[in-house]
């Protein structure tokens, strides 16, 4: 979200055709910056829409009626952010025609992990994919999530 979306935008978009259908979404995260609807709108209007966009805005001050419309209105995703810290689970917006979800815990128990493929199964069951990336770590148990979380969600009628 620095520079000239104008300019930026198809330098930053031109590689990922080469990935054709295999390209399932491209995160933008926008750290340590608070909301600039204008700079948002600019953004969104130079992405081409034929590249899936997903964005994640970690300062609270974009979380907002007027930043969902604006993803709604370019079919952009949001990106649902779970911190270490964090007591309660983010809150899962539908913007774009996809989820994207970064489960960035240290730990996820097996009911925790159930409790996520509750929260995701209407959007699924609605056809709609879903991105879910967990915690890249030394101790490496990211895979060991993934696998719980996909026969969690195997499990469902």
């Amino acid at each position: 979200m620095s520079g000239e979306p104008g300019e930026s935008v198809a330098w930053l978009t031109d590689p990922y055709r080469r990935f054709g259908e295999r390209l399932g979404t491209v995160l933008l995260s926008v750290p340590g910056r608070r909301i600039d609807h204008g700079r948002l709108v600019a953004a969104l209007d130079a992405w081409p829409r034929d590249i899936p966009l997903t964005m994640e805005f970690p300062d609270p001050s974009w979380h907002v009626d007027e930043t969902f419309a604006a993803l709604a209105a370019a079919g952009a995703a949001l990106c649902a952010t779970e911190q270490p810290d964090d007591e309660d689970p983010p809150t899962i917006r539908r913007t774009g025609s996809h989820l994207y979800l970064r489960l960035r815990r240290h730990d996820y128990s097996a009911a925790e992990l159930v409790a996520w493929a509750d929260r995701i199964e209407p959007f699924l069951a609605a056809g709609d994919d879903a991105y879910v990336f967990f915690r890249h770590d030394e101790t490496g148990r990211g895979p060991e999530f993934a696998l719980a979380l996909e026969a969690a969600v195997s499990r469902r009628p």
